[in-house]
This record gives C-alpha cells, sequence and structure tokens, in this order.
C-alpha cells in the first residue's frame, strides 16, 4: 500500500509541475501560495510566498507564465543549489508587476547567464512571450534571485485589475 500512496503523490507532483488547479480557479496569488507550501514539503525547506492572494492579473496567458517562472526558479533552487530558504515576491506598482524569487543558495554562476540549459531558456522565453523582462543574478555573496517585471498597461486595455 505503501508504494501506490507514493505512486500517487509522484503523479500529482508531476502533474502539478505541468498545470496549476489553483491557477484556474483561484488566481495567481493562490497558485504562487500553494507552490511555495508545496516545494517545502517535498523538499524540507522553508519556502515562503509575499503578496497579496489577489494578484489583479486576469489573462491566463500572463498568469500561468509568471507561475511557470516561479516554479522552475523555485524548484532549481531547491533542486540544485541547495537552498534552505527560497522567498517568492510579487508587488506591483502602478507601471509595473514584479516577481522575484530569492534563494539562499550556492548561487548562480556567473558564466552560466548565458546558458543553453532548458530552465533559464523557458524561462526566458515565457517572459519575452509576455512581454516582460527576466533577470537572474546572483544575490550578493550567497543565493540567486530570479526577477520578471512586466509593465501594467493603461485601464482600458489592462489585463489587470487594479
Amino acid at each position: 500500500m505503501h508504494y501506490v500512496e507514493e505512486g500517487i503523490d509522484l503523479t500529482r507532483n508531476l502533474a502539478r509541475g505541468f498545470f496549476s488547479p489553483e491557477l484556474e480557479a483561484d488566481g495567481l496569488g493562490v497558485a504562487l501560495e500553494g507552490l511555495a507550501e508545496n516545494i517545502s514539503e517535498r523538499f524540507g525547506i522553508n519556502c515562503i510566498f509575499h503578496g497579496q492572494e489577489s494578484i489583479p492579473v486576469r489573462d491566463s496567458v500572463i498568469a500561468t507564465q509568471l507561475y511557470r517562472i516561479a516554479q522552475e526558479a523555485a524548484m532549481n533552487a531547491a533542486k540544485h543549489a541547495a537552498a534552505q530558504q527560497i522567498d517568492i515576491r510579487v508587488f506591483m506598482d502602478r507601471s509595473e508587476l514584479t516577481l522575484a524569487i530569492e534563494d539562499d543558495g550556492v548561487g548562480f554562476p556567473d558564466k552560466l547567464s548565458d546558458s543553453k540549459g532548458l530552465g533559464l531558456r523557458l524561462m526566458r522565453n515565457g517572459a519575452a512571450l509576455i512581454g516582460a523582462t527576466l533577470s537572474v543574478q546572483r544575490n550578493g555573496r550567497k543565493g540567486t534571485v530570479a526577477t520578471c517585471k512586466l509593465k501594467v498597461p493603461n485601464h482600458s486595455e489592462s489585463n489587470f485589475v487594479i
């Protein structure tokens, strides 16, 4: 019975990698909070979401790409950087939404900034798809910070509820 439960858990985690039911049902903030909880449980580390549960993104393509960027950055920190703390932050000012994923892991090697690795390419392509900018940099002496910035259009054309 133990192996069946493990198989079910593994299948759920794999499915979450492709699709977040929370994103569809409850929005980006709830989905990112669920992502943080899942990473904490799965890897036994501290992963915390900082932001509003109600992040005002109503375009599902934008929300999905932001979620996938956060997911990829956080999973990389947990799997490859030996991070013990990951912070997923979302904040918005009048003209820009910022998603930042920061960790205390071993850091992002400078020469990998032009990496052809799949994860970084997926993050860059996702950001480009929604017209956002993405930077992935060493965070001081230790850790990495991935920052995705998206301009918020004016109210009449907006995919954001402000």
